[in-house]
């Protein structure tokens, strides 16, 4: 009879566990990594800070270097490279000294997250 009780207690905790703000762990990806499995593809997410915080936007990477953000009203162009392990990006009005560079870890469930917190998927999302 206890263990009936203690049940549905245990399934709530664990769903609260997992619906936490901490960043689950995920596995290091190197620029060949990023390169293989995510050029090309929508990368969809909502950053919880800085211009676009609150908004879903999607970005793609392209083979050539060459980056595109779209969401929200926005459509923007840039430039993507990598300085040996990280992803380097710029908007295509700013000079290459402004590049901001992010690690990528692979998540569970073909999620992905960047050392900016910001977690996607390849899109569209569900």
């Amino acid at each position: 009879m206890m263990l009936a009780r203690l049940v549905p207690f245990a399934l709530l905790a664990a769903a609260a566990a997992s619906c936490s703000e901490a960043p689950q762990p995920g596995q290091p990806m190197s620029a060949d990594d990023f390169r293989r499995e995510l050029i090309g593809m929508p990368l969809c997410g909502t950053p919880k800070t800085g211009t676009y915080a609150g908004k879903l936007m999607c970005t793609v990477h392209l083979a050539d270097g060459t980056a595109v953000l779209a969401g929200a009203g926005v459509l923007a162009r840039g430039f993507w490279d990598t300085d040996g392990r990280r992803i380097c990006r710029r908007d295509a009005l700013e000079p290459p000294a402004q590049r901001r560079c992010v690690d990528y870890v692979r998540l569970a469930g073909n999620r992905y997250r960047n050392s900016d917190g910001v977690e996607f998927c390849i899109g569209p999302c569900p």
